[in-house]
Protein backbone atom coordinates (compact mmCIF):
# COMPACT_ATOMS: atom_id res chain seq x y z
CA UNK A 1 0.00 0.00 0.00
CA UNK A 2 1.22 3.49 -0.90
CA UNK A 3 0.09 6.75 0.68
CA UNK A 4 0.65 9.82 -1.51
CA UNK A 5 1.72 12.89 0.48
CA UNK A 6 1.40 16.49 -0.71
CA UNK A 7 4.66 17.68 0.84
CA UNK A 8 4.04 21.32 -0.04
CA UNK A 9 0.52 21.69 1.33
CA UNK A 10 -0.09 23.55 4.61
CA UNK A 11 1.36 26.38 6.67
CA UNK A 12 4.37 24.38 7.87
CA UNK A 13 5.41 22.53 4.73
CA UNK A 14 7.54 20.79 3.83
CA UNK A 15 9.39 20.31 7.16
CA UNK A 16 6.50 19.43 9.49
CA UNK A 17 4.69 17.45 6.80
CA UNK A 18 7.72 15.27 6.14
CA UNK A 19 8.59 14.84 9.82
CA UNK A 20 5.02 13.86 10.68
CA UNK A 21 4.84 11.38 7.81
CA UNK A 22 8.12 9.72 8.75
CA UNK A 23 6.91 9.49 12.36
CA UNK A 24 3.85 7.63 11.06
CA UNK A 25 6.07 5.13 9.20
CA UNK A 26 8.05 4.52 12.38
CA UNK A 27 4.87 3.92 14.34
CA UNK A 28 3.16 1.63 11.85
CA UNK A 29 4.26 -0.94 9.27
CA UNK A 30 2.22 -1.92 6.23
CA UNK A 31 2.51 1.10 3.96
CA UNK A 32 5.02 3.12 1.95
CA UNK A 33 4.89 6.87 1.34
CA UNK A 34 5.44 8.97 -1.76
CA UNK A 35 6.29 12.63 -1.17
CA UNK A 36 5.16 14.94 -3.97
CA UNK A 37 6.64 18.41 -4.30
CA UNK A 38 9.87 20.26 -4.97
CA UNK A 39 12.51 17.57 -5.10
CA UNK A 40 15.39 19.62 -3.67
CA UNK A 41 13.35 20.88 -0.72
CA UNK A 42 12.06 17.40 0.15
CA UNK A 43 15.51 15.84 -0.11
CA UNK A 44 16.95 18.55 2.11
CA UNK A 45 14.53 17.70 4.92
CA UNK A 46 14.94 13.96 4.44
CA UNK A 47 18.70 14.34 4.85
CA UNK A 48 18.14 15.45 8.45
CA UNK A 49 15.87 12.53 9.37
CA UNK A 50 16.27 8.83 10.08
CA UNK A 51 13.89 6.63 8.12
CA UNK A 52 13.56 3.40 6.17
CA UNK A 53 14.63 4.40 2.67
CA UNK A 54 12.83 1.38 1.22
CA UNK A 55 9.49 2.83 2.32
CA UNK A 56 10.01 6.39 1.06
CA UNK A 57 10.11 7.81 -2.47
CA UNK A 58 9.89 11.29 -4.00
CA UNK A 59 8.07 12.58 -7.09
CA UNK A 60 8.97 16.06 -8.27
CA UNK A 61 6.32 18.79 -8.66
CA UNK A 62 7.65 22.32 -9.05
CA UNK A 63 4.45 24.29 -8.51
CA UNK A 64 2.37 25.00 -5.40
CA UNK A 65 -1.30 26.04 -5.25
CA UNK A 66 -1.92 28.70 -2.63
CA UNK A 67 -5.04 29.18 -0.52
CA UNK A 68 -5.72 32.53 -2.21
CA UNK A 69 -6.05 30.98 -5.68
CA UNK A 70 -9.29 29.91 -7.34
CA UNK A 71 -9.21 26.10 -6.95
CA UNK A 72 -10.62 24.96 -10.30
CA UNK A 73 -8.57 27.48 -12.26
CA UNK A 74 -5.40 26.57 -10.38
CA UNK A 75 -6.00 22.86 -10.98
CA UNK A 76 -6.34 23.58 -14.70
CA UNK A 77 -3.35 25.91 -15.06
CA UNK A 78 -0.87 24.47 -12.54
CA UNK A 79 -0.64 20.95 -13.88
CA UNK A 80 2.77 20.43 -12.22
CA UNK A 81 1.57 21.46 -8.76
CA UNK A 82 1.99 19.07 -5.85
CA UNK A 83 -1.79 18.67 -5.44
CA UNK A 84 -2.44 17.87 -9.11
CA UNK A 85 0.50 15.47 -9.45
CA UNK A 86 -0.46 13.72 -6.19
CA UNK A 87 -4.10 13.30 -7.26
CA UNK A 88 -3.04 11.84 -10.63
CA UNK A 89 -0.71 9.40 -8.87
CA UNK A 90 -3.58 8.30 -6.66
CA UNK A 91 -5.70 7.53 -9.71
CA UNK A 92 -3.04 5.94 -11.91
CA UNK A 93 -0.96 3.88 -9.47
CA UNK A 94 -2.82 0.70 -8.61
CA UNK A 95 -0.81 0.40 -5.38
CA UNK A 96 -1.71 3.91 -4.25
CA UNK A 97 -4.46 3.69 -1.62
CA UNK A 98 -4.62 7.19 -0.16
CA UNK A 99 -3.77 10.86 -0.71
CA UNK A 100 -3.12 13.22 2.20
CA UNK A 101 -2.70 17.01 2.03
CA UNK A 102 -2.76 19.98 4.38
CA UNK A 103 -3.01 22.39 1.46
CA UNK A 104 -5.85 24.51 0.11
CA UNK A 105 -9.12 22.76 0.91
CA UNK A 106 -10.68 23.90 -2.34
CA UNK A 107 -7.71 22.69 -4.38
CA UNK A 108 -7.61 19.30 -2.66
CA UNK A 109 -11.36 18.77 -3.11
CA UNK A 110 -11.28 19.94 -6.74
CA UNK A 111 -8.29 17.74 -7.59
CA UNK A 112 -9.90 14.71 -5.98
CA UNK A 113 -13.27 15.17 -7.67
CA UNK A 114 -11.93 16.18 -11.10
CA UNK A 115 -8.89 13.92 -11.35
CA UNK A 116 -9.85 10.76 -9.44
CA UNK A 117 -12.98 8.61 -9.26
CA UNK A 118 -16.06 8.54 -7.06
CA UNK A 119 -17.58 5.38 -5.64
CA UNK A 120 -20.34 4.03 -7.86
CA UNK A 121 -23.66 5.52 -6.76
CA UNK A 122 -22.23 8.55 -4.95
CA UNK A 123 -23.78 11.77 -6.24
CA UNK A 124 -21.55 14.11 -4.23
CA UNK A 125 -18.61 13.36 -1.93
CA UNK A 126 -18.69 14.87 1.57
CA UNK A 127 -15.94 16.36 3.71
CA UNK A 128 -16.14 14.54 7.03
CA UNK A 129 -13.96 15.52 10.01
CA UNK A 130 -13.92 13.56 13.24
CA UNK A 131 -14.68 15.80 16.20
CA UNK A 132 -13.50 14.72 19.67
CA UNK A 133 -16.40 14.52 22.11
CA UNK A 134 -16.78 14.64 25.88
CA UNK A 135 -17.14 10.87 26.19
CA UNK A 136 -13.61 10.39 24.88
CA UNK A 137 -14.76 9.20 21.47
CA UNK A 138 -15.29 10.90 18.14
CA UNK A 139 -18.28 12.25 16.26
CA UNK A 140 -18.25 12.53 12.48
CA UNK A 141 -19.76 15.74 11.09
CA UNK A 142 -20.57 15.77 7.38
CA UNK A 143 -20.68 17.64 5.12
CA UNK A 144 -18.36 20.42 6.29
CA UNK A 145 -17.81 22.39 3.12
CA UNK A 146 -17.56 20.24 0.02
CA UNK A 147 -21.18 21.02 -0.93
CA UNK A 148 -22.61 24.37 0.15
CA UNK A 149 -25.83 23.71 -1.77
CA UNK A 150 -27.22 20.23 -1.17
CA UNK A 151 -30.38 18.27 -1.87
CA UNK A 152 -32.15 15.95 0.54
CA UNK A 153 -30.84 12.87 -1.28
CA UNK A 154 -27.29 14.16 -0.76
CA UNK A 155 -27.86 14.33 3.00
CA UNK A 156 -29.23 10.80 2.90
CA UNK A 157 -26.06 9.61 1.19
CA UNK A 158 -23.91 11.53 3.68
CA UNK A 159 -25.64 9.61 6.47
CA UNK A 160 -25.05 6.27 4.77
CA UNK A 161 -21.38 7.04 4.06
CA UNK A 162 -20.69 8.39 7.55
CA UNK A 163 -22.35 5.39 9.15
CA UNK A 164 -20.27 3.00 7.00
CA UNK A 165 -17.04 4.80 7.96
CA UNK A 166 -17.73 4.78 11.69
CA UNK A 167 -18.68 1.11 11.55
CA UNK A 168 -15.72 -0.07 9.47
CA UNK A 169 -12.94 2.23 10.73
CA UNK A 170 -14.02 2.97 14.31
CA UNK A 171 -15.66 -0.36 15.08
CA UNK A 172 -19.01 1.09 16.16
CA UNK A 173 -21.51 -1.68 15.46
CA UNK A 174 -24.64 0.46 14.98
CA UNK A 175 -23.63 4.15 14.72
CA UNK A 176 -26.23 6.66 15.88
CA UNK A 177 -27.01 9.09 13.06
CA UNK A 178 -28.62 12.48 13.69
CA UNK A 179 -29.66 15.38 11.47
CA UNK A 180 -28.41 18.85 12.45
CA UNK A 181 -31.38 21.16 12.93
CA UNK A 182 -32.68 24.06 15.02
CA UNK A 183 -34.61 21.77 17.33
CA UNK A 184 -35.10 18.10 18.16
CA UNK A 185 -38.75 17.89 17.13
CA UNK A 186 -39.46 15.96 13.92
CA UNK A 187 -40.92 18.95 12.07
CA UNK A 188 -38.13 21.39 12.93
CA UNK A 189 -35.78 22.84 10.34
CA UNK A 190 -35.83 24.40 6.89
CA UNK A 191 -37.43 22.78 3.83
CA UNK A 192 -34.21 20.91 3.04
CA UNK A 193 -33.82 19.41 6.51
CA UNK A 194 -37.49 18.44 6.73
CA UNK A 195 -37.27 16.66 3.38
CA UNK A 196 -34.02 14.97 4.43
CA UNK A 197 -35.61 13.91 7.72
CA UNK A 198 -38.38 12.09 5.84
CA UNK A 199 -35.80 10.20 3.77
CA UNK A 200 -33.57 9.36 6.73
CA UNK A 201 -36.33 7.96 8.92
CA UNK A 202 -37.29 5.33 6.32
CA UNK A 203 -33.71 4.32 5.41
CA UNK A 204 -33.16 0.78 6.70
CA UNK A 205 -29.37 0.86 6.37
CA UNK A 206 -28.75 3.42 9.12
CA UNK A 207 -29.61 3.93 12.78
CA UNK A 208 -31.31 7.31 12.44
CA UNK A 209 -32.23 8.78 15.84
CA UNK A 210 -33.78 12.07 14.70
CA UNK A 211 -32.95 15.74 14.78
CA UNK A 212 -30.31 17.22 17.08
CA UNK A 213 -29.09 20.71 17.97
CA UNK A 214 -25.57 22.02 17.38
CA UNK A 215 -24.96 22.39 21.12
CA UNK A 216 -24.98 18.59 21.44
CA UNK A 217 -22.33 17.78 18.81
CA UNK A 218 -19.63 17.48 21.48
CA UNK A 219 -21.84 15.49 23.85
CA UNK A 220 -20.86 12.10 22.50
CA UNK A 221 -24.51 11.07 22.25
CA UNK A 222 -24.24 10.80 18.46
CA UNK A 223 -21.73 9.07 16.19
CA UNK A 224 -22.64 10.75 12.90
CA UNK A 225 -24.11 14.23 12.47
CA UNK A 226 -25.46 15.08 9.01
CA UNK A 227 -25.76 18.58 7.56
CA UNK A 228 -25.37 20.36 4.25
CA UNK A 229 -21.89 21.78 3.68
CA UNK A 230 -22.81 25.38 4.48
CA UNK A 231 -24.28 24.78 7.94
CA UNK A 232 -21.86 21.95 8.68
CA UNK A 233 -18.91 24.25 8.06
CA UNK A 234 -20.40 26.95 10.29
CA UNK A 235 -20.96 24.40 13.06
CA UNK A 236 -17.39 23.10 12.78
CA UNK A 237 -15.80 26.57 12.82
CA UNK A 238 -18.02 27.60 15.74
CA UNK A 239 -16.86 24.59 17.75
CA UNK A 240 -13.20 25.27 16.96
CA UNK A 241 -13.59 28.93 17.91
CA UNK A 242 -15.49 28.19 21.12
CA UNK A 243 -12.95 25.62 22.32
CA UNK A 244 -10.03 27.96 21.56
CA UNK A 245 -11.77 30.85 23.35
CA UNK A 246 -12.51 28.76 26.45
CA UNK A 247 -8.91 27.61 26.85
CA UNK A 248 -7.57 31.11 26.19
CA UNK A 249 -9.95 32.53 28.82
CA UNK A 250 -8.95 29.86 31.35
CA UNK A 251 -5.29 30.66 30.78
CA UNK A 252 -5.93 34.36 31.32
CA UNK A 253 -7.89 33.69 34.52
CA UNK A 254 -5.11 31.47 35.89
CA UNK A 255 -2.66 34.34 35.46
CA UNK A 256 -4.99 36.87 37.05
CA UNK A 257 -4.09 36.13 40.70
CA UNK A 258 -2.04 33.89 42.99
CA UNK A 259 -5.22 32.29 44.31
CA UNK A 260 -6.30 31.40 40.77
CA UNK A 261 -2.84 29.99 40.02
CA UNK A 262 -2.98 27.75 43.10
CA UNK A 263 -6.45 26.56 42.15
CA UNK A 264 -5.24 25.82 38.62
CA UNK A 265 -2.35 23.80 40.03
CA UNK A 266 -4.81 21.64 41.93
CA UNK A 267 -6.89 21.23 38.77
CA UNK A 268 -3.89 20.61 36.51
CA UNK A 269 -4.71 16.97 35.72
CA UNK A 270 -8.36 17.75 35.03
CA UNK A 271 -7.42 20.57 32.64
CA UNK A 272 -4.86 18.35 30.90
CA UNK A 273 -7.39 15.54 30.44
CA UNK A 274 -10.01 17.93 29.05
CA UNK A 275 -7.54 19.47 26.62
CA UNK A 276 -6.48 16.01 25.48
CA UNK A 277 -10.10 15.01 24.82
CA UNK A 278 -10.69 18.09 22.65
CA UNK A 279 -7.30 18.21 20.89
CA UNK A 280 -7.75 17.93 17.10
CA UNK A 281 -4.04 17.15 16.70
CA UNK A 282 -4.75 13.64 18.01
CA UNK A 283 -7.66 12.98 15.66
CA UNK A 284 -6.27 13.36 12.14
CA UNK A 285 -7.99 15.24 9.33
CA UNK A 286 -11.23 15.28 7.37
CA UNK A 287 -11.92 12.36 5.03
CA UNK A 288 -13.50 13.13 1.67
CA UNK A 289 -16.07 10.35 1.79
CA UNK A 290 -17.40 9.03 -1.49
CA UNK A 291 -14.13 8.61 -3.41
CA UNK A 292 -12.91 5.22 -4.65
CA UNK A 293 -9.60 5.73 -2.86
CA UNK A 294 -9.00 7.45 0.47
CA UNK A 295 -8.53 11.24 0.40
CA UNK A 296 -7.82 13.02 3.69
CA UNK A 297 -7.55 16.78 4.16
CA UNK A 298 -5.32 17.64 7.11
CA UNK A 299 -5.71 20.91 9.00
CA UNK A 300 -3.80 23.69 7.26
CA UNK A 301 -1.88 24.52 10.43
CA UNK A 302 -0.90 20.90 11.08
CA UNK A 303 2.51 20.32 12.58
CA UNK A 304 4.30 16.98 12.79
CA UNK A 305 2.08 15.33 15.42
CA UNK A 306 -1.19 16.30 13.74
CA UNK A 307 0.05 15.24 10.33
CA UNK A 308 1.36 11.95 11.66
CA UNK A 309 -2.10 11.12 12.96
CA UNK A 310 -3.66 12.15 9.65
CA UNK A 311 -1.37 9.78 7.74
CA UNK A 312 -2.26 6.97 10.16
CA UNK A 313 -5.93 7.82 9.72
CA UNK A 314 -5.51 7.44 5.95
CA UNK A 315 -3.82 4.09 6.48
CA UNK A 316 -6.55 2.71 8.75
CA UNK A 317 -9.31 3.97 6.45
CA UNK A 318 -7.61 2.27 3.49
CA UNK A 319 -7.13 -1.00 5.37
CA UNK A 320 -10.83 -1.79 5.78
CA UNK A 321 -13.76 -2.13 3.39
CA UNK A 322 -15.33 1.34 3.67
CA UNK A 323 -15.62 1.69 -0.10
CA UNK A 324 -17.34 -1.67 -0.47
CA UNK A 325 -19.79 -0.92 2.34
CA UNK A 326 -20.70 2.46 0.87
CA UNK A 327 -21.10 1.04 -2.64
CA UNK A 328 -23.29 -1.77 -1.36
CA UNK A 329 -25.45 0.56 0.73
CA UNK A 330 -25.95 3.03 -2.10
CA UNK A 331 -26.53 0.53 -4.90
CA UNK A 332 -30.32 0.58 -4.65
CA UNK A 333 -30.49 4.37 -4.27
CA UNK A 334 -28.14 4.80 -7.22
CA UNK A 335 -30.47 2.79 -9.47
CA UNK A 336 -33.43 4.95 -8.54
CA UNK A 337 -31.79 8.33 -9.20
Amino acid sequence: MKIIIDAYGGDHSPDEIIKGTLAATREKEGFDVVFVGKNDGIRQVLATEEYDVKRVSVVNADEVIGCDETPTEAIRTKKNSSVVVAAKLLKEDENAAAFVSAGSTGAVLSAAVLLTRRIKGVIRPALAPLIPNLKGGETMLLDCGANVDSKAVNLLQFAVMGSAYMKEVKGIENPKVALLSNGTEDKKGCALSREAFDLLKIEDGINFVGNMEARDILSGDYDVVVADGFYGNIALKSIEGAVATIFASLKAEVKSSKKAAIGALLMKNAFRNLKSKLDYNKRGGAVLLGMEKTVVKAHGSSKAEAFKNTVLQAYYASSVSVREEIEKALSSEGEEI
